[in-house]
This record gives C-alpha cells, structure tokens and sequence, in this order.
C-alpha cells in the first residue's frame, strides 16, 4: 500500500495544453478538484453552512485514497485534514467570488461547464471503483 502525508500537484515543468492555462490542466486531474466542483455544482442545501459542505467533500476525497488503496496514517490525519480544510476553503473563494452564495453561483455556470465536470467525477469515480471491488471495499 501506498501512504500520502499530503495531496500531490502535477509537475511544474509540465507545459499546459493549448488554449488551456496551467491551473485548469493541474485542476482537472486533481481528485480533490473534482469532487470540490461535483459538490459545488450539484450544490442542493441552502441551510448547509459552508463548514458543513467542506467537511462533506474532504470527507469524500478521504474515502477515495481509501479506494485507491493510499494510506493516512493516523498522526498525520489531523494535520492533513486542516490543510485540506484550507486549500478547499481557498477554492471555494476563488470560484465563488463575486457571487454572494453558492445558488447565485451555480446559476451563473454555463452548461458545457457543469457537463465537463460531471464527466470528470464519473470517470474519477470509474477509477476508484475497479480498486474497490478489488479490495473488497465500498
């Protein structure tokens, strides 16, 4: 088994793809990115506080390493979840801005954006499925 004591960018080297700015091509292969906008554009609760909605999507993103077989270890759990805590915060406020809640946001959004998001986290999803079954694991 693998173990992960922080989450792991692209290469810096890396050249984007055309068309594409560097932060979009890191982003899309990001699982932490992918569940943060499947949450984010599916957004359905207008009660739930935005605490409540990063915990929910660092919850997620904790339960996929499981389902790729990469290991917290548990003194390191803590720290890496109030990190993760802060990097999601900071996404959700770069996305949102401008926007006074998550609605306003969401009905904003183009269509083709929201459909190349879902594709994202389904085939995010399709990966961590084969290494479920594998594992016995859900």
């Amino acid at each position: 088994m693998r173990t992960a004591s922080k989450r792991r960018n692209a290469s810096p080297a890396a050249d984007p793809a055309p068309g594409k700015g560097r932060d979009e091509v890191i982003r899309a292969d990001d699982p932490l990115y992918v569940i943060f906008e499947q949450h984010l554009y599916n957004f359905q609760d207008s009660d739930q506080d935005r605490k409540t909605f990063i915990c929910n999507i660092i919850h997620e993103y904790l339960t996929h390493l499981r389902r790729m077989n990469i290991v917290v270890p548990k003194s390191l759990e803590q720290p890496i979840v109030e990190e993760l805590y802060t990097q999601v915060n900071t996404m959700l406020v770069k996305k949102i801005y401008g926007c006074l809640t998550v609605g306003e946001y969401r009905n904003k959004l183009a269509t083709p954006v929201k459909r190349r998001a879902q594709d994202r986290y389904q085939r995010l999803a399709a990966v961590a499925a084969p290494n479920s079954q594998k594992t016995g694991t859900k």
